[in-house]
């Protein structure tokens, strides 16, 4: 009997959220991991109205990877840079899916759709319990 070796290949996923200082995720979505965030960034902003109206409506925050593009406000001051913790949060729990393994993008949309959901009902289920 002849073994056949199954070679595991992981492709590298790009997982962009807009969320609020709140921790309200108002969107979320993923490319291939070959694109730089800010490439990412105006692809989504060309393709999707809803993420069109949220960047032209409010101030959005993005560190110095998206320095240059328009609708962007670069952190440089700590009131900012606080504000993006909250983000970091959110990616943080996102990386603990480790994403990068599953095969089929319907699978971690929803994933992904489910973690924006319970992360927003959270933060404000207990945002007593944030605040300063």
């Amino acid at each position: 009997m002849k073994k056949i070796e199954i070679e595991e290949k992981y492709y590298g996923v790009l997982v962009m959220v807009l969320i609020d200082e709140e921790g309200n995720v108002y969107d979320i979505w993923y490319t291939e991991g070959s694109k730089h965030g800010k490439e990412a960034f105006e692809e989504r902003y060309k393709k999707s109205y809803w993420f069109r109206q949220l960047v032209d409506k409010y101030e959005v925050i993005g560190d110095k990877a998206y320095k240059g593009l328009e609708g962007v406000k670069i952190s440089r001051e700590k009131g900012k840079k606080r504000k993006r913790q909250i983000v970091e949060t959110c990616i943080g729990g996102i990386k603990g899916f480790y994403y990068s393994r599953w095969r089929k993008g319907i699978t971690l949309l929803a994933y992904l759709y489910g973690f924006a959901l319970g992360f927003s009902l959270f933060r404000n289920f207990f945002s007593p319990y944030f605040s300063p």
